[in-house]
């Protein structure tokens, strides 16, 4: 997928193109159906599909210190567009000059005059331009005199609930790894760093990976998880403790990740947590023989329920 990054590097198509625009924080199953009918509108056009998203969630232009944290990194985010089948994406910077443009001058100035746009497809709820002035119903409004046609790609819902961002957020947040998995449509991926640990886990037999995670990702609830960990192109079962390590009194969270049947040094490499299942939540035991008695039961329970990774 070829990626520009900023409307400044933003070259003038030579053919025409279908468009979606949107945050696409997680890439959830809503924002699959967005990219499959973008795919599949692209093709019937001949066209190229792009996807035009943000660097960042807008929230944190304007409310920084109430912006939700992020569900994917800007690399994950990427990987899963192009996964979608999306030919292109346009990456612009959430910053106060983007978000002082119209709806209208947005319209012409980069979805007519760049991307030469024949069909814009996007969610029912989906807003854009100077004080989120742009809805659906303008690109509907403007699209005749211009060239373009606008659809919109309902929902998609299950139990009952419709699939958003806000939602897969809640759901990690309060450890449901498995239907936030539902929602998104594969397991929540933290992807970090291996840094320095206090060695405890190396002292109590089971050596752990201390996972620092990239700026704002969003971080699973408190708790024991069965998980699966990508590293150095190897694909591994694992066990992740999040928590304050109550049995040793530490205060500061931390994610600790045991590799089964691993032992290379890898710190300070790149690591991605793949959380599964939701083992139990965090404890505080009598010593650290019951703690280590648990810690067995806990990789011999990720291990059934893991299968081969």
């Amino acid at each position: 997928m070829e990626i520009t990054w900023g409307l400044d590097n933003l070259r003038e198509q030579h053919g025409r193109s279908v468009v979606t625009i949107g945050v696409f924080d997680g890439v959830h199953l809503g924002h699959q159906a967005i990219m499959r009918t973008l795919s599949e509108t692209a093709r019937r056009h001949r066209a190229h599909a792009v996807a035009i998203t943000f660097d960042r969630v807008p929230e944190e232009v304007f409310h920084p210190d109430g912006a939700p944290p992020h569900i994917s990194s800007i690399r994950q985010k990427m990987d899963l567009i192009a996964g979608q089948g999306v030919e292109s994406a346009l990456v612009l910077e959430a910053d106060s000059k983007l978000f002082s443009m119209s709806a209208e001058e947005f319209i012409y100035e980069v979805l007519v005059e760049k991307l030469r746009v024949a069909e814009v497809v996007v969610g029912r709820s989906f807003v854009f331009g100077r004080g989120r002035a742009g809805n659906v119903e303008l690109l509907r409004e403007m699209g005749p005199d211009l060239g373009f046609a606008t659809t919109i790609v309902p929902p998609v819902v299950i139990h009952e609930a419709i699939v958003s961002s806000t939602a897969v957020r809640g759901l990690i947040s309060e450890g449901d790894v498995e239907t936030a998995a539902v929602f998104l449509g594969r397991p929540f991926i933290l992807d970090g760093r291996v840094v320095a640990g206090k060695g405890r886990g190396r002292q109590l037999g089971f050596p752990t990976a201390n996972v620092e995670p990239v700026e704002r990702q969003i971080v699973p609830a408190s708790g024991v998880y069965a998980v699966e960990v990508a590293i150095e192109d190897a694909c591994l079962r694992g066990v992740a403790s999040i928590g304050t390590n109550p049995t040793f009194g530490d205060g500061t969270t931390s994610i600790e990740v045991y590799i089964i049947g691993f032992s290379d040094d890898i710190y300070d490499k790149a690591i991605e947590v793949a959380f599964r299942h939701r083992l139990r939540d965090e404890a505080r035991f009598p010593n650290a023989e019951s703690l280590v008695a648990q810690i067995r039961k806990d990789v011999d329970r990720a291990k059934t329920l893991l299968g081969t990774p």
